[in-house]
């Protein structure tokens, strides 16, 4: 617990969150809606890395009528995924508190090249020790989409239970499903890997 004060609010964790996955398959755009409530339509790569930190606030769950403010910083690192930059993913990954592997739901091949970065995170993040979220994207264009090119919910979950992920979510950074219910979830599995009792607001 660090019970830090910025700005006159109490900071009791501070968590480092990496986004991570294979290129165009939305992570900007999710690190966008999240932290600016923004949709580009540009859909240039990430070169290197965007950062930003968020303030959530949480509570302890056994203190009903506790007026003060407390908060949490979740620093994000939104990643990008081309092999030029795949040098510095010791450097990225390390010291991670949550990870979210991104994939898109309506690429098969964004799909298959999974393990590449779930290697990564067991190597460089302490993969086995650490809150981690699958995320499907783009679930909107899912209905717009060949069969043959979305990705089959029976891998997904062969995915998820293999690879022992704490959840997995479709999200949309266009239509802003899911966005936030990802973070809050990654935010309250940190929280309890630190055995404490506060949870996102």
């Amino acid at each position: 617990m660090i019970g830090t004060y910025t700005q006159g609010k109490k900071i009791l964790f501070t968590f480092k969150t990496v986004i991570v996955g294979p290129p165009s398959v939305g992570k900007t755009c999710l690190f966008n809606r999240f932290c600016f409530n923004s949709f580009n339509f540009d859909t240039s790569l990430t070169i290197g890395v965007n950062f930003h930190s968020i303030e959530l606030k949480i509570r302890n769950i056994d203190e009903t009528d506790n007026p003060k403010e407390m908060y949490n910083v979740l620093s994000i690192f939104d990643f990008g995924g081309q092999e030029r930059f795949k040098a510095l993913l010791p450097k990225f990954l390390g010291g991670a508190n949550g990870v979210l592997l991104v994939f898109d739901l309506t690429n098969n091949s964004s799909f298959d090249q999974l393990n590449f970065w779930y290697d990564q995170i067991l190597e460089h993040a302490n993969g086995l020790n650490l809150p981690k979220l699958l995320i499907g994207s783009k679930n909107d264009l899912i209905s717009s989409t060949a069969i043959e090119n979305l990705v089959p919910e029976v891998k997904i979950d062969r995915f998820v239970r293999e690879k022992q992920f704490d959840g997995f979510f479709k999200t949309s950074a266009l239509k802003n499903h899911n966005v936030l219910n990802v973070f809050k979830e990654l935010n309250n599995l940190m929280l309890k890997r630190q055995n404490t009792r506060f949870v996102v607001i």
